[in-house]
């Protein structure tokens, strides 16, 4: 009787033990994972804290979508825009200019010869401040000389605030 208690308490230890060696795995698997998964949460801590995963860092400048005028350059402030066309292939006078759905207060209309360059440029209130990235829809409105009047040509142009 006392051999079997002996083996009886003999069982139990070794069943408790490999329960033990089974918490322990477990434990250790983890722990690598939570080690691994930290380390990543700190490095895209870092890589967004350097600007690396802010998309303004990115952004260029440009316009597409103009079907007439060809855009050259553009400046945006936060009071100001400015943007430089290639006319078409003919005479034209632009009377308007608009960001998004805001009229761009300009000094008067403006002459373009047939492939001549224009610059427009004026007063407007973006509500951006500085360094942000836009992304705005422009419209200009020309008349042809001494054609159709009131046209638009409209783009999309992305850059940064300056």
């Amino acid at each position: 009787m006392l051999k079997y208690c002996l083996r009886q308490i003999k069982i139990r230890r070794e069943l408790k033990m490999k329960k033990c060696k089974k918490g322990q795995g477990a434990l250790e698997y983890l722990m690598t994972y939570g080690w691994a998964l930290l380390i990543i949460v700190v490095v895209g801590a870092a890589l967004y804290a350097l600007g690396v995963l802010n998309p303004s860092t990115y952004t260029q400048s440009r316009c597409t979508g103009f079907q007439y005028f060809v855009w050259q350059d553009q400046k945006l402030n936060t009071s100001s825009y400015s943007v430089s066309v290639l006319n078409g292939n003919s005479d034209v006078t632009i009377t308007a200019l608009s960001i998004n759905s805001q009229t761009v207060t300009m000094a008067g209309s403006q002459n373009a010869s047939a492939g001549g360059k224009a610059t427009l440029s004026g007063t407007v209130a973006v509500g951006k401040s500085a360094g942000e990235a836009f992304s705005y829809t422009v419209v200009i409105t020309y008349d042809s000389i001494g054609g159709i009047q009131a046209k638009t040509d409209t783009a999309t142009c992305t850059g940064k605030i300056q």
